[in-house]
């Protein structure tokens, strides 16, 4: 299934090739297509199209941003983007990543989405699913412009996480790493997995984190992908935990010597 960069791409190319064999008006009625809200226009002959009632989809703040305005340069809606992730869902060609919750305190700034997804295809993901549509929505969005568990180069989702783990942390340093991935509207947990790879692929080389002070010493609750955890472990050298912390400390730019 193309991208909506590739498939944009594609119906310019063919626009340009319409005119150069002298079909200029079938050229415009690709144009028009292309064309702010041309997509909204085609969907509009489409049942399962229709705007169905409102939808609250919640998100971080940053990635609500984002998601918008990506849409908008786009020139579709972000409700045109949902259907489009409902119906590759029905299709066998998206799934979604599961709801993970985050520890209390610890999650980015949540705000509202409103949306007006087809109710048929509402519906069907629900019961296809086994989550819910609001959720569905969030993931697809977010998987689509490239936000929140999804920034970066990649389209795949974040490896699922696994069994909790509670490496042991100065307080002041577990206080600064939840703040800073707060922040940053990230997952703890999510950022250990990132290490995890890098790790494994030699993109990343750890240090055993050393304390200058453990007079107040306390667990950091993470919970990373299971098969990961054991190629670190099977790896030479540190230990899986030693990895993740000494991961977040680099990503976040934490001194292990320092308290603030």
């Amino acid at each position: 299934m193309p991208t909506n960069r590739e498939l944009r791409t594609g119906l310019v190319a063919a626009s340009d090739r319409l005119r150069e064999v002298n079909s200029p008006d079938l050229a415009a009625w690709i144009d028009k297509a292309l064309a702010p809200r041309g997509w909204a226009a085609l969907r509009a002959t489409d049942p399962d199209g229709t705007a169905g009632p409102n939808l609250s989809v919640m998100l971080d703040k940053a990635a609500r941003d984002q998601i918008v305005a990506a849409a908008e340069a786009a020139g579709t809606s972000v409700t045109d983007t949902v259907n489009e992730g409902y119906r590759s869902l029905l299709a066998g060609e998206y799934t979604p990543r599961k709801p993970v919750r985050a520890r209390y305190g610890t999650s980015a700034e949540k705000v509202n989405l409103n949306v007006t997804p087809a109710l048929s295809l509402r519906q069907q993901v629900e019961e296809a699913a086994g989550m819910s549509a609001a959720h569905v929505a969030a993931d697809y969005l977010m998987r689509t412009y490239k936000a929140g568990p999804y920034a970066g180069d990649s389209a795949e989702a974040p490896p699922a996480t696994g069994t909790v783990r509670n490496p042991q942390v100065p307080r002041t340093v577990r206080d600064q790493i939840r703040a800073r991935a707060k922040a940053a509207g990230r997952m703890v947990t999510d950022d250990v997995n990132e290490g995890f790879q890098k790790y494994l692929a030699g993109e990343f080389t750890p240090d055993a984190p050393v304390w200058s002070d453990t007079s107040d010493v306390v667990n950091l609750r993470i919970n990373p992908n299971d098969d990961l955890y054991v190629q670190v472990a099977s790896a030479k050298g540190l230990r899986p935990l030693q990895v993740a912390i000494a991961y977040l400390l680099h990503k976040y730019d934490i001194d292990p010597g320092t308290s603030e």
